[in-house]
């Protein structure tokens, strides 16, 4: 039987690698959402969301995550050649919940008129996430533009490449990673 001092240590670490199992739970959850955007992945996309989740996304009020999850799929279907990037993940854990800013750039090939454009979209997330059921997802969503830009869309690089990434099955993940890649993660 430990000691005091040792029971301490111990206390310490269990502590400590709990809390390095969230952040890194609370990263991966983020991680599956963006690859569900960019692979129009309803089900992955949506698993980074608690049902009852409120999301302000380019809205002045924030919406239920079902009328959010509607449009951000609608949107990302008009959408070609896109990637979202995520990064300076800065998460504050107080228990169950945790506040969370991440950055992203986006970048989506999008008809405007009867061109093809590439909106390219540099953004913060403010999430508040909660640890329900052993399970870190978000309940609040605030997007926060920081800048966009709009220019020329043509792709002549990506119409050449001999492995061009495709927004559905048919993309080179699959093939690799079998029909549902990272749902394992959920």
């Amino acid at each position: 039987m430990p000691n005091t001092e040792q029971q301490s240590r111990i206390d310490a670490l269990t502590q400590r690698v709990n809390e390095l199992v969230a952040r890194e739970d609370i990263r991966t959850c983020l991680y599956r959402i963006n690859r569900g955007m960019d692979r129009i992945d309803a089900e992955l996309l949506a698993s980074g969301f608690f049902s009852d989740a409120r999301i302000r996304w380019g809205t002045p009020e924030a919406v239920d995550f079902g009328e959010w999850l509607q449009a951000a799929l609608a949107i990302q279907q008009k959408t070609e050649h896109v990637q979202h990037l995520i990064g300076n993940i800065l998460i504050d854990l107080e228990g169950d919940r945790a506040r969370v800013e991440s950055y992203e750039i986006g970048r989506h090939l999008t008809p405007m008129g009867d061109d093809m454009k590439d909106l390219i979209i540099a953004s913060r997330y403010i999430d508040i996430f909660e640890k329900r059921e052993s399970r870190w997802r978000i309940v609040r969503r605030d997007k926060v533009v920081d800048w966009a830009r709009i220019m020329e869309g043509s792709d002549p690089v990506y119409q050449h490449a001999s492995l061009a990434g495709q927004r559905n099955s048919s993309d080179v993940s699959f093939e690799m990673f079998g029909e549902k890649p990272f749902h394992s993660l959920v």
